[in-house]
């Protein structure tokens, strides 16, 4: 199985399984661009799961769009497990069940963060945010790096929502 068949078997199963649970999902991505999202919306009922997105790609659109505080971007950076935390927080804001968020390198190093440095995050409304690193491989292009963080960002979503539903 390619990598690109395994995302859009786990989309499917992240659509199904929170069509059956009754729950709703919104993203926050940042060096996934929307990946998360599109795959989402290529399978039919997609929108009576996932009820908005937004790409937050500079510091300015975290701050505006998802509340992070300046304080967290200046002394933590975009790229932080911090930052990750609060994208999938702030997405909890309108109305959805789970916020999910990705933010991380996968092109040239910045903020000291190397290549591969991917934080992602899972927030379960009324539940502690569940956030995690990701250290990827630097050799890979910037399409499959972007896959392999939507196939984890997908799996540490099942994983939260066991513990939780």
């Amino acid at each position: 199985m390619t990598e690109n068949q395994e995302l859009l078997d786990l989309a499917q199963k992240v659509l199904d399984d929170l069509t059956t649970r009754g729950l709703t999902l919104a993203i926050a991505e940042s060096c996934t661009g929307g990946l998360a999202s599109s795959v989402l919306t290529d399978f039919d009922g997609s929108s009576d799961v996932l009820l908005y997105s937004i790409v937050a790609y500079t510091s300015e659109a975290k701050e505006e769009f998802l509340g992070i505080p300046s304080y967290v971007l200046r002394d933590f950076g975009t790229i932080s497990i911090e930052c990750a935390k609060l994208m999938a927080e702030g997405v909890l804001e309108y109305d959805a069940d789970i916020g999910l968020a990705t933010t991380g390198v996968i092109g040239e190093s910045i903020e000291d963060k190397l290549k591969g440095t991917v934080f992602i995050a899972v927030a379960v409304a009324g539940q502690k945010t569940f956030a995690k690193e990701l250290v990827l491989d630097p050799k890979k292009s910037r399409h499959e790096l972007k896959v392999e963080i939507v196939i984890d960002l997908f799996n540490s979503l099942f994983t939260a929502i066991e513990s939780v539903y």
